[in-house]
């Protein structure tokens, strides 16, 4: 999809989102994710690693963004037109090539500041038994499904 039909949509879903209220805009996100699913998809199935990169990078924001969201969740809820400007978010993190601009723009730093905290978290003795007890479960998980083939 060219970038001017993108841009078209956009345009179309935000004044839908506007106008219908936040069911439009939970319903239209919904679309959205599906169909940057369904591009996740395709990508993994070319043979090209570019796209690749493209969508682990959209689908790492949208992770973060998540988290955020979950975190934040009253304080985001007041406010005016959050659910739309994240449906932006998500349109242009994923059509535009804005995630690759993000990424490089402030997550890798964001990334690199926090990766020798979660280093040390991971090397925690009750982190590694989870592990391995996780580890376990899904060898014996693994096994089970073997069997009933």
């Amino acid at each position: 999809i060219n970038a001017e039909y993108m841009g078209t949509l956009s345009e179309c879903l935000f004044f839908f989102a506007m106008i219908l209220g936040s069911s439009f805009t939970s319903f239209a996100t919904r679309c959205v994710l599906v169909y940057f699913g369904y591009r996740s998809f395709q990508s993994i199935e070319s043979q090209t690693w570019k796209d690749d990169a493209h969508w682990l990078t959209f689908w790492m924001l949208y992770a973060f963004i998540s988290m955020l969201e979950l975190v934040l969740d009253y304080i985001l809820a007041w406010i005016p037109f959050w659910y739309e400007a994240q449906l932006g978010l998500l349109v242009y993190l994923g059509a535009f090539d804005g995630a690759k601009i993000v990424y490089n723009a402030a997550g890798k730093q964001a990334i690199r500041a926090t990766e020798a905290a979660v280093a040390q978290v991971a090397a925690r003795p009750e982190v590694q038994n989870a592990r391995k007890a996780c580890g376990a479960q899904l060898e014996s998980l693994n096994a089970k499904i073997k069997k009933s083939q």
